[in-house]
Order: structure tokens, then sequence, then C-alpha cells
């Protein structure tokens, strides 16, 4: 089976002691795997008495004794099910677990530490997989409480060899304290998408992409879109992420509040089903840093639901099937970099990555890849394009008006904005103009503030770009509504562009590193000393100027270094492999390999189980010299090396076993020296 994410799975949470051992949830562990699901998440429960308390235990009618759990583990194991074991705690009184505050801190977190601790000794027990430390936990999560979870983290350690991770609430993953000290950032992933009763599936997946409409929202994730926010989460603190959970409710609106467990409202079988849709052709689309998603749940009960969570006999558990079983292709996108760095990482798709100017790092993932460095020669940029998206709101019948400023003087035409119900109704306006000598600042100004009987007339900002970089609202300075991008009163967003000059004319260096993964991947470095790993598939590369690396992988590569000095490996496969221009150190590897220096004096390397491979030509007069580098374990030395050569036609033919053999065409035996190689 194709899975479309290393992890997708569902969650399967116990309310009542004997509940995973029952028939019916039997039966329901049977149908998660049926739904080509590679994963389950068992969420036993563990209380405190009320949200003040600092006692932890088990209760002895609600949680699921140790033996439970480990029957319930190996039954899924034995369906082929990963597990991932997240104890919840929540107190009995009702109150949620995002608010508790235990009276004494000490306390509760010795006690807490003796339960978790208990947990993960039956999962080292069990094999399980992956193990959670806590589950939304969000008033205790914070900065002022990091030593107890370090100490929590660290008695796991002692007992559990598996992967650690911790399950925050959306609007808590931003200020956990410790995931520098688990091994990969867990989120449960409930944004909000669209303000609609009933959005098309495009308009979710754009909501995805972009900034929340809600202000409480878009400050939680930072002014970044939901993926953007994520993504940062991982980049920042270098974990790969997990959803450890997400999903929707088959109600009228679970896209507007998906985590809304307890939001009344009528059934609406195919909203949920379009919202796990739009889901997956973003998800499928992201790169390697997303590991997958646990949806929530599948009941252990194994009962239709009309409202609930459970896809189960609803038309999203066909459509779940269908992309865990890999039947649907992987998104596919276009995109493309800034002037300055970028890090483009993508997964399964045919994907076109252009990372433009800076060094740049693309990722390709699955699929078959297009992927370009940059371009060749490196330029300096002559104009700059800024966009921006928003809205505002009318007074007798005049939009929210704004001017650009450059280095405090007004670019371009006065834009007005106005209201807009949706995401999609908001309004983008795109400035370009000339650069001067250097851009010292950006101002997005404000400039016809209106209130009276009429209305109050403001401006609502959700994106800026720069040459096709996202500002944050968290760089500027905003005296209107601090860390937003919300004006009242005619004031400005003001950025202070003095240290990024690169955004505005372009890096002077070109230096990327392409990894085209899985897939038949075209890859062009560009200029610049480039990396480039074409990973499996049949991958055509051409690293461009500069001193470049380049690794073909496994399977049958075209690799040419072009420009500069250049090392060039074949990997796997019968590989062709032309280095151009430049002092290239070309080595085959494995497989019948045609090796071209081209201009300059190449070295091809040779080493243990290299096959039978080509070289095209050898260049040995005018002040260019070629070399054949054998490893010494294949050859000592040139004298043990001549009784394996031989004249043979216009070829000379070195033939050190059946499977090892070097014909270096348009070549004369008598002119070969010792000279000619190199024994390492």
């Amino acid at each position: 089976m194709a899975s479309i994410f290393d992890i997708q799975g569902f969650g399967f949470q116990s309310d009542w002691n004997g509940e995973l051992l029952t028939n019916s949830a039997r039966e329901a562990m049977s149908g998660v795997a049926a739904t080509n699901a590679n994963a389950i998440s068992i969420v036993p429960r563990i209380f405190t008495e009320e949200k003040t308390s600092s006692q932890v235990f088990s209760h002895a009618g609600k949680s699921e004794s140790m033996a439970n759990l480990a029957q319930s583990i190996a039954e899924a194991h034995e369906l082929g099910l990963s597990v991932l074991l997240k104890p919840l705690l929540t107190p009995l009184d009702g109150t949620g677990q995002i608010s508790l505050s235990p009276a004494d801190l000490d306390t509760f977190f010795e006690s807490y530490k003796a339960k978790i601790v208990e947990f993960a000794q039956l999962a080292q027990q069990m094999g399980v997989e992956q193990f959670s430390i806590g589950n939304e936990l969000s008033a205790l999560s914070v900065e002022e409480n990091r030593g107890y979870w370090l100490d929590i983290i660290a008695a796991v350690r002692d007992v559990y060899d598996g992967t650690i991770t911790y399950a925050a609430a959306t609007d808590e993953a931003n200020h956990v304290s410790f995931w520098d000290a688990v091994d990969q950032i867990g989120v449960n992933a409930y944004p909000p998408l669209t303000t609609e009763l009933d959005p098309t599936v495009q308009e979710m997946v754009d909501a995805w992409y972009n900034v929340s409409a809600d202000d409480y929202w878009a400050a939680v994730m930072d002014h970044k879109s939901p993926v953007d926010f994520f993504h940062s989460l991982s980049l920042e603190h270098g974990k790969p992420l997990l959803f450890t959970e997400t999903g929707y409710r088959s109600l009228d609106g679970t896209n507007i509040r998906p985590g809304g467990w307890n939001v009344t409202s009528t059934q609406d079988l195919g909203e949920q089903r379009d919202a796990y849709e739009a889901f997956f052709k973003v998800w499928s689309g992201e790169g390697s840093w997303f590991r997958g998603a646990h949806l929530w749940e599948w009941d252990p009960d194994n009962t239709y639901k009309p409202t609930g969570y459970s896809p189960m006999d609803k038309p999203a558990e066909q459509l779940i099937t269908d992309w865990f079983a890999g039947a649907n292709p992987a998104t596919s996108r276009t995109l493309e970099g800034s002037p300055d760095a970028d890090l483009i990482e993508v997964g399964g798709g045919n994907d076109i990555l252009s990372g433009g100017l800076g060094d740049d790092t693309l990722r390709g993932g699955g699929g078959n890849d297009t992927l370009v460095g940059g371009p060749d020669p490196i330029p300096r940029l002559a104009t700059t394009t800024v966009t921006v998206t928003g809205f505002g709101s009318v007074v007798d019948g005049v939009g929210a008006r704004m001017q650009l400023l450059l280095n405090d003087q007004p670019v371009g035409e006065v834009v007005e904005f106005t209201p807009a119900a949706t995401a999609a109704e908001r309004q983008t306006f795109t400035f370009t103009f000339d650069n001067p000598q250097a851009i010292e600042s950006l101002k997005f100004a404000f400039i016809n503030d209106e209130r009276n009987e009429s209305g109050d007339r403001n401006l609502y900002i959700k994106d800026i770009t720069v040459n096709g970089q996202h500002l944050t609202a968290a760089e500027a300075v905003n005296t209107s509504a601090p860390g937003t991008w919300n004006l009242y009163h005619n004031r400005s967003i003001d950025y202070d562009m003095s240290d990024r000059q690169a955004l505005f004319f372009g890096a002077s260096t070109d230096n990327d590193v392409l990894e085209g993964a899985d897939g038949n991947d075209t890859i062009n470095g560009g200029a610049g000393n480039d990396t480039v790993r074409g990973g499996l598939g049949r991958d055509l590369v051409h690293g461009g100027s500069g001193n470049d690396v380049i690794d073909g992988g496994a399977d049958i590569d075209k690799l040419y270094g072009d420009d500069g000095n250049d090392y060039i490996v074949g990997g796997e496969g019968n590989d062709y492999l032309f280095g151009g221009n430049g002092n290239d150190v070309l080595t085959g590897q494995a497989g019948n390999d045609y090796l071209h220096g081209g201009n300059g004096s190449d070295t091809f390397v040779f080493a243990a189980g290299f096959g039978r491979d080509i070289i095209n030509q050898f260049h040995d007069s005018h002040g260019v010299e070629d070399v054949v580098q054998f490893d010494q374990n294949v050859v000592a030395d040139f004298a043990a090396l001549q009784s394996h050569m031989a004249q043979v036609g216009t070829s000379v033919l070195i033939t050190l076993d059946s499977g090892d053999a070097i014909e270096i065409q348009k070549a004369n035996l008598a002119s070969f020296g010792a000279d000619d190689f190199v024994f390492v």
C-alpha cells in the first residue's frame, strides 16, 4: 500500500475502564485498519479531582487498566497499526485541561510524572512506537514550568526508547517551552478555515494558505497562514511535526470551528467530506517535515454519530480510505522563491520549484519534480513588486484608502479597500517601482480615517509580500494596533528594511541545495556553488555555473556539471556523467556508467563494485591532464594495473574481473603512463 503520509491514523479514546476490550472496540479498530490507516493513537484518561487539585490519579471506573491497554496495543499491532500512546489528563469537575492551575505545582508535577512514567514503561514493554507526555495542558506548558517538563522527559527517556512527543493545542503550540527536548512536535490542529456555512473545497484549501481573518487566530499563528505557521514551528525547533489530532464533525459549519466538539448545528455530511478533501489536497503537498496526522476520531463503540467527528459510514470515510491508499495523486505545486534565501519544501506531487536569487534550499519530495536553483548568471534586480491584500470598511460611500511609501516618499497610486465577507472577497493591490540606490523603509499608510453616525472607517491588511517574500506583522511597527496589521486613526505599518537589501536587489550569492528525492526529477542549479541530490528515480541534473556537488542517487540519471569545478557522483544505476567546463571529479559508483569529463583536467574515480564503465575521452596533452583514480583495495598500484590493460580497437580496456571493467574510448595504450593514474 502506498501511503500518502508517513503516519496516517485515527484517534481512539477510552472513556471507561474496559471500553477498549469490548467486541465493539475490536470491530472499530478493524474498521480503522480497513481505511488503509497505518497508525492509531490510543488515548486513556487520567484525572485530577478539580482544576486546582495537585494529585493525579487513575479512576477505577474511568481509566483503562494497564493490562487492558497492553492488550489493546497488542491488537493494534496485530492489525499492522503503529501506536501513539497519548494519556489524557482532565479534571473530574468538568473543567478543560487547558486551564489546569494546581495549587501546589511541585506536588502536581511529581504526581503527574509518576503516572506518565508508568505509561512510558508500558509503552516500552509493548513496543509502542510513539509516546505523548501530555495533551493540551496549555496553562502548564509555559516557560516558567520548563524545568518540570525537562524532568518528566528525562524520566521517560530512562524507561522508554521510542519517539517522544507532546500534543499541544493549536493556540498553545507557539509557547510550549520544551519542544527542543522532545523528538517530534505534536499539535492537535483545529485552525478555523472559512467563515462560510457552505464553502467550496477550494475556499477551504485557500484558507490553509492564507492568514486567518479572525484577529485572535491570526495572532496565535504569528500572522502566518496555518501551513506556514506549522512549518515555522518545525523549522524553528529543527523537529518534524505530527498532527496528533485533526478532524471535522459532520455538521454545518464544521470548517468554521473544527475544534468545536460542543457546537450545536444541523447535520452536514457533505461539509465534513469537503473539509477532509481540502485537508488532503493541502497536506499531501507538504514535505518530509510533516509526518502526517491522527484524524479525530474513530469511536471505540463503533457506532454512527450523526454529527460527531467519526467518519464511519459517512461520505468522508471513503474519501479518507482512498487518500490513505494513495489512490489520489498528491497535490502538485508551482512555487517561486524571493530574491533572498528561501526554503521551499513540498511533498509527493509533480512540483515546479524555483528558488530565484539567494542561497536557497529546494526539496522536491516524491513525484516528478522540476527544481531550478536560480538564474545564471546572478543579476541585480532593477525593480521591486509589493503586493498588499486586505479589506476595509466603507463610510459615506468611501472605502479605506492606503498609500505605499518608499523611503518616506509616496509610490504608486492611492488604493481603496472595501468590505470582504470572505477571504475570496479581499482585495489585492500590486505596486511595482524602480529600485533606488538603497531601500531603508516601507510604510503602508492609512490616510482617510473617519468615524461618524454612518460608521467607522478602518483598514485591515491580511498579507504583504515583497518580491514574493511574505512579511509578518511581528516584523513591523504598528502603533495603531501593535502585533497586527489593523489600522486605525490614520496610522501606518512601518518596516525598517535597512538590513534586508537582498530582498530588493537580489542576494550576491546563489549557492543552493537542491534535493529531488523520489521521482524522475529535472534539476538545474543555476549560478553558484550548488549541492544537488537527485534521490530515487531517473533524474536529469544540470549544475550550471559554479563549483557544484551533484549526487544522482539511485536509478538511471543524466548529470551535467556544466561550468565550474564540479564533483559528480552517479550513485546506483547506469548513469551518464558529463563534467562540462572545469576540472571535474566524476564517480560513477555502481552500475554501468558513461563518463565524459568535458573540458578541463578531470578525475575519474573508481572504487570496489563500480561496474562496466566507459570514459568517453581522456585528455593528456596541451596542459590538460586527466587522471584515473583507483581505490587501492581495487588495484594497488600502476604495476598491478598494467596486466589488466589492453588495446581493443580504438579503445583501451581495463578489465579487473567479470563485473568491473573500464573502456577508455579514443585512446592509445602506449600513451598511458604511471602519471595518468592515482591509487588512494
